[in-house]
């Protein structure tokens, strides 16, 4: 059964870690005049509220603390606002720790099946939407009408999240940056759960030497020229 018959128009955005696809996605979402949906934050107020309960290694009790949680995104600000439990952790959730810790949230299938549901609802509330993560395409709407596939290569997403970073007032060395960038491909590619896959039907833009606002308008034209799903291929520019 379609998507289009309970959703508005759904575009997702899938990729690696520091592909860029965060930003992509809110910059596409406006241009297009979409509601963006930021999932990797959802794992990530996951995994901070499990920390703050102490439950980050009990698999049982962190997918309660997902269940229970509130879990709000203001979207008076772009990129909106993450609100936990009545209290913006905007900032909170993008320290290094919660990083690190927003594995096991992934990792663990009760919160992925919660954290699903939870977007699908989403999308149904707000229409046409533009939902990013790690598996968008493949799990949580696998009849998108579009799917991109946002890449780069490992040393590129490295520099920039170092980037991020450095302009968020937190330094981090960039060999330890590019290790964790490299070990944190593994474990998406190979959880047992939710893996970061490429979908047969998905557009691949590799953005390795593209500005940010190049990929963005990339995306854009294939929408708006109603490129069909299941014309897979490589973008670049």
């Amino acid at each position: 059964m379609h998507t289009r018959e309970f959703f508005g128009l759904i575009i997702t955005i899938d990729g690696p870690a520091g592909s860029g696809k965060s930003a992509a996605a809110v910059l596409l979402a406006g241009k297009l005049g979409f509601a963006h949906l930021d999932t990797g934050a959802m794992y990530r107020a996951v995994a901070l509220a499990a920390m703050q309960y102490g439950a980050l290694h009990d698999g049982a009790a962190m997918a309660q603390v997902a269940r229970e949680m509130r879990l709000e995104f203001d979207a008076a600000t772009q990129p909106a606002r993450v609100l936990l439990n009545g209290h913006d952790v905007t900032e909170a959730i993008r320290t290094r720790e919660v990083t690190q810790a927003t594995r096991q949230a992934a990792d663990n299938p009760e919160v992925r099946s919660e954290l699903v549901r939870r977007q699908q609802r989403l999308a149904a509330k707000l229409g046409n939407v533009v939902s990013e993560g790690r598996d968008q395409g493949s799990v949580a709407f696998p009849d998108a009408e579009f799917k991109f596939f946002l890449d780069a290569d490992v040393r590129v997403r490295a520099k920039r999240r170092q980037q991020q970073l450095a302009a968020a007032g937190m330094a981090a060395d960039a060999a330890d940056i590019l290790r964790d960038m490299q070990q944190r491909d593994r474990e998406d590619q190979s959880r047992p759960v939710g893996p970061l896959v490429k979908t047969a039907d998905a557009i691949v833009v590799d953005g390795t030497d593209l500005t940010l606002e190049q990929v963005v308008d990339r995306m854009a034209s294939l929408v708006q020229a109603g490129k069909p799903i299941g014309a897979a291929g490589e973008c670049r520019r």
